[in-house]
């Protein structure tokens, strides 16, 4: 049986929407079971929240500040 004489031209498009939909989210999900984002925290190297070497604005003996 020929599905365009079972659907007509709007269901069928519906259908190839919720497919496409269905293949993305596979993709996503096997992106992010395999990818970067999968891995544990303590895999992922963290950068620091702050940099202690940085001066703050006390710091600055020049006098000259930024406009």
């Amino acid at each position: 049986m020929e599905p365009t004489g079972i659907f007509n031209d709007d269901q069928i498009a519906i259908l190839g929407a919720f497919f496409a939909l269905a293949v993305c989210g596979l993709i996503t999900a096997l992106s992010f079971r395999f990818g970067a984002a999968g891995n544990s925290q303590s895999e992922q190297a963290t950068l620091p929240l702050t940099n202690p070497e940085r001066k703050t604005d006390g710091d600055v003996k020049s006098g000259r500040r930024a406009a």
